[in-house]
């Protein structure tokens, strides 16, 4: 009869006990939640027999409710009492983890069990389930934090495109104008050379038009000459022949007259591309602005530092810095050499470190620094040191393959400090990788100074 009834009782959509009946004017009844998911889907006719209707906000199905609950309270108190004996389960069988009434326990497949009363036990898992709920709730406001992140980072990355597009098109802009500016006085270098030599070989021509002006009369003269009679003839034949024997020199043609094509093509680009190197700069070391302390500021090129007083706008990515510094790219195998201009900053740090950088905290390395008016070095704890110049310019070599490390003062050619040991040297394998290390709290910035392009060739470069 309860099965009947209960299958009297079930949605047509969910298949379960009706939660919050509603009732549609073609008198068909389903679950509130089960009708609003079919009105999400964008449909206005009933599931069950598609008639359409202009408003899907139906009312709720009361006496269909009511019989629900009493079937759910129904069943809440036979489950409270034993199907074999008809009495109130009030123990707990600790050996086959079942609830049992006080018959059960006397029975032979209890013998020697122990029980518990229902309560204790229910304590118990009370507050095991609670401080598991606990748990599961702190896990959602991990999952909670974490999405924040996300929905952070992606606004960000859309504030990174557009640093990123506006520094290229800059970038771009200048390499554009340095071509345009080239290829005007590449262009004015041919229009003068065209404008000499046509200037030359005019000049030239007017030359040859006097001179077979002047040939034109003698050649006149003397056919002249020669049909006059014999006593003329012989009057004026010394001069026609004084004449004959002073012609101009037989004409030459200009040596290089043409325009030197050579000159201004030959390998064109190739010098344009020489002459573009002069003017730019190449830095050994690029800064990584998503490992930077949001209180230091980075320059638009990657290749400064200094602190700022206000806290920049930055997502918790897992490379961020927990503290006041900011790492270069993956330093790969060979040689690298950088030089870092200190200046006046009176608060810094600079050296290498090595970890994973997606664990920041667990990062260490070999650091020289100044802060609170002493020089420091730092090799896995701090220690005092005193150099015996002003340190301005740090020249920082590091030789993967030789696994050696030195600092310099490139002003004064002073060594400042170097591995004693290779053996020292950290295990960079795995995610574990060396970086170039920066670090200030101070508005002076501290700059990688750049290095002419030829050098670049005797050095390994930084891959990012």
């Amino acid at each position: 009869m309860g099965d009947c009834l209960e299958d009297h009782l079930q949605c047509p959509t969910c298949l379960d006990i009706y939660k919050h009946p509603v009732i549609l004017p073609c008198s068909h009844s389903f679950c509130r939640a089960c009708l609003q998911q079919w009105k999400d889907k964008g449909e206005r006719s009933c599931p069950l027999c598609r008639t359409e209707f202009s408003s899907m906000d139906p009312p709720f199905n009361l006496t269909l409710r009511n019989m629900c609950e009493n079937l759910s309270q129904a069943s809440v108190k036979s489950e409270d009492m034993c199907s074999l004996h008809q009495e109130e389960l009030k123990l707990f069988c600790l050996d086959h983890r079942e609830l049992v009434c006080h018959i059960c326990r006397d029975s032979e497949i209890h013998v020697g069990h122990t029980f518990r009363p229902l309560k204790e036990i229910v304590k118990g898992h009370h507050e095991e389930l609670q401080e598991g709920l606990q748990k599961a709730k702190e896990r959602l406001k991990d999952y909670n934090n974490c999405r924040e992140n996300c929905n952070e980072q992606v606004e960000y990355i859309k504030v990174q495109k557009e640093k990123v597009e506006r520094k290229i098109k800059k970038d771009f802009e200048e390499l554009r104008c340095f071509l345009d500016v080239e290829e005007e006085a590449r262009l004015a270098a041919v229009r003068e050379e065209e404008q000499k030599k046509s200037k030359i070989m005019k000049e030239n021509i007017v030359v040859l038009g006097q001179q077979m002006t002047v040939l034109s009369d003698v050649i006149r003269s003397t056919e002249d000459q020669l049909a006059s009679g014999n006593n003329s003839f012989m009057k004026k034949f010394k001069t026609a022949m004084s004449r004959i024997q002073e012609l101009p020199k037989t004409p030459q043609l200009l040596p290089r007259g043409l325009l030197d094509e050579a000159k201004h093509v030959g390998n064109l680009k190739f010098k344009v591309w020489e002459r573009m190197k002069e003017t730019l700069a190449y830095s050994p070391v690029i800064l990584d602005p998503n490992t930077a302390y949001p209180r230091i500021s980075l320059s638009e090129d990657l290749t400064s530092l200094s602190w700022v007083d206000v806290q920049q706008e930055r997502p918790k990515n897992p490379e961020r810095r927990k503290w006041e510094n900011v790492l270069g790219c993956t330093l790969d195998s060979g040689r690298h050499v950088w030089d870092v201009e200190v200046g006046d900053n009176d608060v810094w740090y600079v050296g290498v470190a090595w970890g994973n950088p997606c664990l920041p905290e667990k990062m260490t390395g070999w650091f020289i620094g100044h802060r609170n008016g002493k020089y420091r070095e730092v090799s896995g704890k701090y220690g005092e040191w005193n150099p015996s110049v002003k340190v301005q310019r740090i020249r920082v070599e590091v030789d993967m393959n030789e696994r050696s490390l030195s600092f310099s003062e490139t002003l004064t050619c002073t060594e400042l400090w170097k591995t004693k040991k290779s053996s020292n040297w950290p295990d960079l394998s795995g995610n574990t990788k060396m970086y170039p290390y920066f670090s200030t709290k101070c508005k002076i910035p501290l700059k990688i100074i750049p290095i002419p392009p030829g050098v670049t060739t005797a050095i390994s470069l930084q891959s990012c």
